[in-house]
């Protein structure tokens, strides 16, 4: 008895060295992993792409980005703008490019709309790019003219039903028309009651107009939404969520006062679950796991930073961090069982119904 103890315990110290070995031989793979990724970036020239010119939301959260990522990776990092295509031509570049030294602040949004709409052009696969985490969600806000004696969601849209109503945006799949006519489907509205008028250079072109009384409305992100209201010379009327939106708490979402039907919350949820997506940082589809995760681990350290989270916040640039796998997941329900019936009716009423 005695022996067999002894035999046990010689085997019991066996197995541990040998467990102790492999946790050391593990722990300096990992290390060697890590400081692989980080030899790789040490002094390079890393690129943040906007899809955007200087001066808009996606610059100022790149350049705020930048900066930090550069402390933690030691590679000299700069913001390049390819404006374009609502940011799709970048993206197209990205997803072809094969470097694993450029990212994209990306506007996942109209990117996902662009590929359920297979608008001409798009040559990218949102379920195959290289996700590194969401800085942020913007809900779409339903915005009216001050011109305009209505003040409420409900008064609007009596308006609507009565007299018509026009709705700007740049072009189709930009965010802003096809979430406009997500909401008229979703309300059961008409192209007469509401039409969407493209053409416009861009939110603040489209703002102009609604001020001036050219147009009745639009619908933008709560971040460009919140500089209209100061003066008010825009009038929110409905948060296009379930949720309302920090900076509007006490503007109702479209839920709470759309009285929609249960295909109206269909429609309200699937577009918002687009909306979810938000502003992305990703990389094309074949970048190396190791230097993707060592990029996406900074990036998460950097957006959710309380220090950094309230700088963004003081700037009216609010930080909504989401992981790369929560986002590759949002990407697989979003597209996941579309029939080829369904792709068909989201393409009619996003891109044709209410267009004139």
């Amino acid at each position: 008895m005695f022996r067999n103890k002894n035999k046990i315990g010689k085997l019991a110290s066996t197995v541990m060295a040998s467990a102790v070995t492999t946790a050391i031989f593990l722990g300096f793979g990992n290390l060697a992993q890590a400081e692989g990724a980080a030899d790789y970036y040490e002094g390079k020239t890393v690129k943040i792409v906007v899809g955007f010119n200087p001066g808009g939301g996606y610059d100022e959260y790149a350049r705020m980005i930048a900066p930090e990522l550069e402390k933690r990776i030691g590679a000299t990092v700069i913001v390049e703008n390819q404006p374009g295509g609502g940011g799709l031509l970048a993206l197209n570049r990205l997803a072809q490019s094969g470097d694993d030294k450029t990212m994209m602040l990306a506007s996942s949004e109209s990117a996902a709309l662009a590929q359920l709409t297979d608008r001409p052009g798009t040559r990218f696969d949102l379920s195959k790019v290289t996700w590194l985490g969401r800085a942020v969600v913007d809900t779409r806000m339903a915005m009216w003219s001050a011109e305009n004696p209505e003040r409420t969601f409900e008064e609007a849209l009596a308006t609507m039903k009565s007299e018509g109503s026009r709705w700007g945006a740049t072009g189709l799949t930009d965010s802003v028309s096809d979430a406009t006519a997500a909401m008229a489907e979703a309300l059961n509205l008409t192209s007469d009651e509401l039409s969407i008028v493209l053409g416009y250079d861009g939110t603040s072109a489209i703002a102009l107009a609604v001020v001036r009384g050219e147009a009745d409305g639009v619908v933008v992100s709560s971040t460009s939404a919140i500089n209209y209201v100061g003066d008010d010379s825009l009038v929110p009327l409905a948060a296009l969520d379930r949720e309302r939106d920090a900076l509007f708490p006490d503007t109702p979402t479209i839920f709470e006062v759309g009285n929609l039907d249960e295909e109206g919350e269909r429609w309200m949820d699937f577009r918002s679950n687009i909306t979810t997506l938000g502003r992305a940082l990703v990389m094309h589809e074949d970048v190396d796991p190791e230097r993707a995760d060592f990029l996406a681990g900074h990036l998460e350290d950097i957006l959710t930073d309380d220090e950094f989270i309230e700088k963004a916040k003081d700037m009216n640039r609010p930080i909504n961090f989401l992981s790369a796998a929560d986002l590759n997941k949002l990407i697989q329900n979003i597209f996941a069982d579309l029939s080829d019936k369904r792709k068909a009716e989201i393409k009619h009423v996003l891109t044709e119904k209410f267009i004139r």
